[in-house]
């Protein structure tokens, strides 16, 4: 696989200061283990929340049509950069069982201001601004090919256990709105062309993919 063809790891890989502020925060906050599948809202009843995982994977998605935002693993943070009053309309589903501490977002930031974590807290919201932006743009792509390589090349660069345990067409319509049989026919000739491979509908070996098909 050519390694200009990756885009960057760092979607699924936690950010370098969340650590720090779930450390700092957790006394402060209520410690639960969810099992996988456990669905979280961000907001509930004008209230905002503040996830604090410590152990575990998880998915985040939008909540008024259910696509996957971008798959993440602890230590994460959610919900922490909702300072105002707007509703969000996002969630998060536990993968694996995960061990979260909970807080609304409101004592959070008291806590923040109390034992000084503001440059962390900023140095982590732009590691996440910056996760995002990466998002919409693998999201935006100016042709269905270009939205279909996108998503491939970012299964790639997520865990084993993810390429594992979903296959690729589920994968990629869970992200972004295309038909099924309009993934299925770009999968089918990357097939062909000897560009990916797979098995069971999962895939198991990518090789260099062209920028245009």
């Amino acid at each position: 696989m050519n390694e200009t063809d990756m885009f960057p790891t760092y979607l699924s890989v936690p950010s370098p200061f969340a650590r720090e502020i779930i450390d700092k925060l957790l006394p402060y906050a209520i410690l639960k283990t969810y099992p996988a599948r456990r669905k979280l809202m961000v907001s509930s009843e004008n209230v905002h929340f503040s996830y604090l995982i410590s152990h575990g994977s998880f998915e985040y998605h939008r909540q008024n049509d259910d696509l996957i935002v971008g798959f993440s693993k602890a230590p994460a943070i959610m919900g922490m950069s909702n300072y105002t009053e707007m509703f969000l309309g996002c969630y998060i589903k536990t993968l694996s069982t995960c061990e979260i501490g909970i807080l609304p977002t409101r004592e959070a930031l008291e806590v923040i201001d109390k034992l000084n974590l503001w440059k962390t807290l900023a140095e982590h919201l732009f590691v996440i601004n910056a996760k995002l932006f990466t998002v919409y743009q693998h999201v935006s792509g100016p042709t269905t090919y270009a939205l279909v390589r996108a998503q491939i090349l970012e299964l790639m660069s997520e865990t084993q256990n993810i390429r594992n345990s979903t296959t690729i067409e589920n994968y990629i319509s869970s992200k972004i709105n295309l038909s099924r049989s309009g993934i299925m026919k770009i999968l089918s000739s990357l097939k062909q062309g000897g560009y990916i491979e797979i098995e069971r509908g999962k895939l198991v070996k990518m090789n260099s993919l062209p920028k245009e098909y």
